[in-house]
């Protein structure tokens, strides 16, 4: 079954870049990307029915005729439904990678894992969905999992995923919901829509909703902005429980300027704790693993550590390490089943367990248990 995104009716023609900074268009380009996912983030069906996401915080797409709605975050978002003049006077969506934890959704008609269907009479004046999270599911903190660098390691994956289904069950006996996986970029080999469509196949396993950035195998396509049409957004803040996300979309090896413009207000008045998702690790003084631009991966460390980060998440590396003594703790994970180069590779997914305080850990998949391969410190086996 082909699970590729289908652009929606006026959204065909808002896709591309107005800013100089991507004319022509370009969509290796992260602003390009950027300005794709601000256009991608509302559209209207052939019916005449319009879908808007607060912000550039999900996805509005199209699949077997079917208006879908995918929010890009973890826990909570909102989204507004109305019908063009003329419209129908009901609307039939669906909405995908919503927290098993959210309660019912207006017009909700059943749950199929992460997918809510909707049936929604439609008002003149629309209608608007809030997706919350009960105040109790946080109670007592969360856990996450976070990981990059799948490749060519589908059926590693794979297994990841299903593995996963027990970290949910660990994190739910230790009185706390696994909230999400963060995955850290290079979903793919080659950035081909077929291949990031197997991965969004892959997804619909996870027991939990998944907030994604791109890497650099994923942003290859110069004429569509082929990740960002299947997944959304690769630069977005949410707050979930009691913990500031920050993904940021460093595919090419730097910032949007859009985005770079956006930190410090994405990192400004951070709840109990402040988390930044990458996929090139901002190496300031190693361009080789890290961002082409020093001044940008400066730019960004400076305002981690202004703003008493915890901690900067990273893939591109594949294998786990820990770089301390810098501006911000920074953890790399690039574990999803990317090659490694190794006869006995580490993979499996790091664990962050937030309350009172930030702990992590990795976990490897029951198959390993190998050593890491990464240099430096690396984060403990849970």
């Amino acid at each position: 079954m082909k699970l590729g995104w289908l652009l929606v009716g006026t959204v065909v023609a808002a896709v591309g870049c107005a800013r100089p900074e991507c004319s022509p268009v370009d969509y290796r380009s992260a602003e390009c990307r950027r300005q794709a996912a601000l256009a991608l983030s509302s559209g209207t069906g052939a019916e005449g029915v319009q879908v808007s996401f607060d912000g550039v915080t999900g996805h509005v797409g199209q699949r077997n005729g079917q208006l879908v709605a995918r929010v890009a975050t973890l826990g909570s978002f909102a989204l507004s439904v109305r019908r063009a003049p003329g419209g129908p006077k009901v609307a039939s969506l669906q909405v995908h990678n919503v927290h098993p934890l959210v309660p019912a959704l207006p017009g909700e008609l059943r749950r199929r894992g992460l997918v809510r269907e909707l049936l929604l009479p439609l008002p003149d004046a629309g209608v608007r969905i809030e997706g919350e999270l009960p105040a109790e599911a946080c109670s007592a903190g969360m856990w996450l999992a976070a990981v990059g660098d799948v490749q060519t390691g589908t059926v590693v994956f794979e297994g990841l995923l299903e593995a996963l289904h027990g970290e949910a069950r660990a994190a739910e006996a230790a009185g706390v919901p696994l909230m999400g996986l963060l995955l850290l970029g290079d979903l793919s080999e080659d950035g081909s829509p077929q291949e990031l469509q197997r991965v969004a196949e892959l997804l619909q396993g996870s027991p939990v909703p998944v907030a994604v950035t791109p890497g650099n195998h994923d942003v290859y396509s110069r004429a569509q902005p082929v990740f960002t049409e299947i997944f959304g957004p690769g630069s977005y803040a949410f707050d979930v429980c009691d913990t500031r996300l920050v993904m940021l979309d460093s595919g090419s090896a730097d910032l949007a300027p859009s985005v770079q413009a956006r930190l410090q207000g994405w990192l400004a008045n951070a709840p109990q704790h402040l988390i930044a998702g990458t996929h090139i690790p901002p190496y300031a003084a190693d361009t080789a693993n890290g961002f082409r631009r020093e001044d940008q991966a400066h730019h960004l460390l400076a305002e981690l550590a202004a703003h008493q980060a915890d901690l900067l998440l990273a893939g591109h590396i594949h294998a786990r390490m820990e770089m301390t003594g810098g501006p911000v703790e920074q953890v790399v994970v690039g574990t999803a089943g990317g090659s490694q180069g190794q006869r006995d590779p580490d993979f499996g997914w790091l664990r962050l367990q937030l309350g009172a305080r930030l702990e992590r850990c990795f976990v490897s998949l029951p198959a390993s248990g190998s050593p890491g391969v990464g240099e430096g410190k690396l984060p403990p086996d849970c």
